[in-house]
């Protein structure tokens, strides 16, 4: 049996940011990666002391909180020269992509751990993403609501000198389950094997792997965890726990234009439900983590979000 006790260690917040436009904004389809974008491109310009210096090779690149929060490098680990990044920007959900001066969008920031510390500096740089622009033709917009996730579930609007409610992922519900586990991937899942992706519906022993390992290292770098080598090393590939009992996994095509790499950037994945057979119980702490925290690569643009069906 895993052991699971880092989980004890993973606290998070969640932010609902509510924006007005003040110009005509034009989103893509899937607006986590403008959100992304234009976070970073006002949270850079708020505190980067070294501007045009490429952050890789940045003497800063350890202190700068835009760096700890946007690249994630680790000083002096054996193993890992960045971590998992401690945050996930979830867009609102929807196919609408214009919006008219006077209307309103939003995106969920969850900041995990460490990353809890930025709150006060990212009040400020909410409001200096309108001034930055966003979408097609930099639209301006203004912040008009700030809400937080409060542990009975329901967002609360901030008041002045106010701070968000911290959440730890132990306290939180875990579904029982018998023998048989549905998911729902509302965005889309992308998980590697061999350095490749897998694009046909994972295995829940790969799943789980990299589901174990993600978790466990975000808790050990941004949480305070121990290093847990049985969590990040874990065996995948012997753990025949659950099988595949049905799915209606689809494989999605989605390309972003990335600013940073300046290039177009493919981010296929899987979108849809499965359904696991098998041993469950021992698994479903993670697994119920994995859908605060979701799973897969691309999170910071919200991919991987996945949520248990009560039902098959």
């Amino acid at each position: 049996m895993v052991d699971l006790s880092f989980l004890r260690s993973l606290t998070f917040t969640r932010l609902k940011i509510t924006f007005r436009a003040a110009e005509p904004i034009i989103l893509p389809e899937y607006k986590g990666s403008a959100f992304r974008g234009c976070l970073g491109d006002a949270f850079k310009n708020e505190v980067c002391n070294r501007k045009g210096q490429d952050c890789d090779t940045c003497l800063e690149r350890f202190s700068c909180k835009f760096s700890k929060l946007y690249n994630s490098f680790v000083e002096g680990h054996p193993r890992y020269k960045k971590s998992p990044h401690a945050y996930i920007i979830s867009p609102m959900p929807g196919q609408k992509t214009k919006f008219e001066p006077g209307e309103t969008f939003w995106f969920v920031m969850t900041l995990i751990g460490s990353a809890v510390e930025m709150f006060p500096l990212l009040i400020s740089v909410f409001g200096q993403m309108g001034e930055t622009g966003i979408g097609k033709g930099h639209g301006k917009f203004a912040p008009v609501k700030l809400e937080y996730l409060d542990p009975e579930l329901n967002y609360i609007e901030m008041l002045h000198f106010s701070k968000p409610e911290i959440l730890s992922i132990s306290k939180l519900p875990v579904p029982a389950v018998d023998n048989r586990l549905s998911l729902k991937f509302e965005t889309p899942l992308r998980l590697k094997k061999d350095g490749k992706l897998v694009k046909t519906p994972p295995e829940f022993n790969l799943f789980t792997g990299r589901l174990l390992q993600r978790l466990s290292l975000l808790a050990h770098f941004h949480c305070g965890a121990p290093w847990s080598e049985e969590a990040v090393d874990f065996p995948f590939e012997t753990c025949h726990d659950a099988k595949i009992f049905r799915s209606q996994l689809e494989w999605v095509k989605w390309t972003r234009f990335s600013g940073t790499q300046g290039a177009r950037m493919n981010f296929d994945g899987h979108l849809g439900s499965i359904i696991y057979e098998g041993n469950l119980k021992q698994w479903m702490p993670l697994i119920a983590a994995g859908t605060w925290l979701h799973a897969g690569l691309t999170t910071t643009f919200g991919l991987g979000k996945f949520h248990i069906l009560n039902d098959d």
